[in-house]
């Protein structure tokens, strides 16, 4: 008999991996390898529900299991009734966070059965039961929402060659379960104390084949990747011997930083994500979290110094929190220059302790996916709403903009908080037509407000500035001209030189209108001025 495991992603992209369909194939595979034929099926969000049903028919398979996540959820339920009514004969069940955490019933009548919480022991007696010939009702229901506690039984769908990384833009990689944290927003750590993790033998075995395969970049699945210091230390010095060329995306805590660790995560290539959420112990109290700024800022200069990659989460929306607090929460975090900042609602989640605590608090919440704040009484919707429109202008022009190396200049010269210059951005966006690039956009804005203080005098520097670094960010291996009001050149050897100031550039930089030609050698910019006059 054939089980298929269907994943539906929110879009095609180097994170779409269905690792969680892949751990119950391995298992099912390691278990049952003559007794059911398990394939898995990758669906996207963009696609219909009648393209999907279409797809899992084709497959003609005896059972249906679904990964199911709140990105997902209604998509899920609507494939589930079409094939409900169209494969009366097809047993349809699903597991993930969506019917996990006391939320089975609300899948009666949609799957025949859910499994919540950790599936990959439970999901092999369930299969041997039907199987058999048991119906669905004669399972114990929840069948386990118990977490695996021992890792090192679970098979490694990449070493057993269910899940083939060749086949993806890249790797979701779990190297733990759990959390030593208790954040009310966040479920992962509810119902179980402490971390699994999974044993440093495996880890290797699976640095290895990503190595091997040609892998380009791996997303760990690992919320807390610091917390045991040592522990992470021996990792990334086992990606340094591995897997150099290979680029990580890791979450951290900035608490378990020391000198080493970020030497060490600036030897490889990676990203590290930090997750804030507010500046404010009065707001991080509320969903049991704080901070310490002066360590959390010594921290994150030894992640400066050491020349890693960083960025942080915000939230907007915590109980007690205001707009003016998420302001100065946005501002703070710019104050390090990272490299990106990603800045989300809070999401009152189903099962977490904050779907509990949030009526003491005032919270009106979505009552279903993706079950976000719309108003609390130090958050109206009105400042939600434009909280909103500042996480998306700023994600725009900040981070898929990549303004890190001149942000702060332009923030400098015109004298402003960078949460000003969001909001001014906002403002400045819902008058303008469209662009024709995220670089055209950042010239005219930072033009007309340089233009609006009275500083048009040095807008052909800062356009040059934004031209320079911009092009170079979208170029490949192919050479490309641009036009600059400066010797670009010139301009390089004064910002190497620790000239960042605009007006001290502009002194020290005659306008030479030229043209340039811009390229990558080697993985170095190379720049070619042209002679126009010939």
């Amino acid at each position: 008999m054939k089980l298929l495991l269907v994943a539906i992603h929110i879009e095609p992209s180097a994170r779409a991996v269905p690792l969680g369909p892949a751990m119950l194939a391995a298992m099912l595979d390691r278990e049952l390898p003559s007794a059911l034929d398990v394939e898995i099926l990758d669906l996207y969000l963009e696609q219909s529900a009648a393209v999907c049903v279409e797809q899992i028919r084709c497959a003609a398979a005896d059972f249906v299991g679904f990964s199911m996540y709140m990105w997902n959820r209604e998509l899920t339920v609507e494939i589930a009734q079409t094939l409900r009514c169209s494969d009366p004969g097809m047993l349809l069940f699903a597991g993930g966070p969506e019917v996990s955490l006391g939320r089975e019933d609300d899948f009666a009548g949609v799957m025949d059965f859910v499994l919540p919480g950790e599936c990959e022991e439970s999901i092999v007696p369930t299969m041997e039961h039907l199987l058999a010939g048991g119906l669905p009702q004669d399972l114990v229901t929840p069948v386990s929402g118990k977490p695996v506690e021992d890792l090192s039984r679970l098979p490694s769908p990449f070493l057993e060659k269910t899940l083939d990384p060749r086949d993806y833009e890249g790797v979701l990689w779990e190297l733990s379960r759990g959390c030593p944290f208790k954040c009310d927003f966040c479920y992962e750590s509810r119902g179980h104390s402490g971390i699994r993790r999974f044993p440093m033998d495996r880890i290797a075995a699976e640095l290895r084949l990503f190595s091997e395969a040609g892998v380009d970049q791996v997303f760990v699945l690992d919320p807390t990747f610091n917390f045991d210091t040592e522990r992470a230390k021996e990792i990334l010095r086992l990606i340094g011997e591995i897997a150099p060329e290979i680029h990580f995306d890791f979450e951290v805590r900035s608490e378990s930083i020391d000198e080493e660790l970020a030497a060490l995560f600036a030897s490889i290539g990676c990203s590290l994500q930090i997750g804030l959420q507010s500046v404010s112990n009065a707001v991080l109290k509320n969903v049991n979290r704080t901070i310490d700024p002066e360590d959390f800022e010594k921290k994150v200069f030894l992640l400066h110094e050491a020349g890693a990659v960083y960025g942080f989460d915000l939230i907007y929306g915590l109980p007690g929190d205001s707009f003016d607090g998420f302001c100065a929460s946005l501002d703070f975090v710019m104050g390090f220059i990272p490299n990106h900042v990603d800045i989300f609602p809070l999401a009152v989640l189903p099962g977490t302790r904050l779907q509990e605590t949030a009526p003491s608090f005032d919270l009106e919440y979505q009552s279903t996916a993706p079950y976000q704040v719309t108003t609390s009484p130090g958050f109206s919707a009105a400042d939600m709403a434009r909280a909103a429109e500042m996480a998306s202008a700023f994600d725009t022009f900040y981070n898929r903009g990549e303004a890190v190396p001149w942000f702060n200049m332009v923030l400098q010269t015109l004298g402003w908080a960078p949460s000003l210059f969001v909001r001014r951005l906002v403002e400045w966006l819902q008058i303008q037509s469209s662009f024709e690039s995220t670089v055209e956009l950042q010239k005219q804005f930072v033009v007309a407000m340089l233009t609006q203080e009275g500083m048009e005098s040095l807008s052909t520097l800062a356009v040059d500035i934004v031209t320079y670094f911009g092009t170079f960010e979208a170029l490949n291996e192919e050479e490309t001209r641009v036009s600059f009001s400066h010797n670009p050149i010139a301009l390089l050897d004064l910002l190497s030189d620790g000239v960042t100031e605009l007006d001290a550039l502009a002194l020290l930089l005659p306008e030479a209108p030229c043209s340039a030609s811009l390229n990558i050698q080697d993985g170095v910019p190379s720049i070619r001025i042209h002679d126009d006059s010939l």
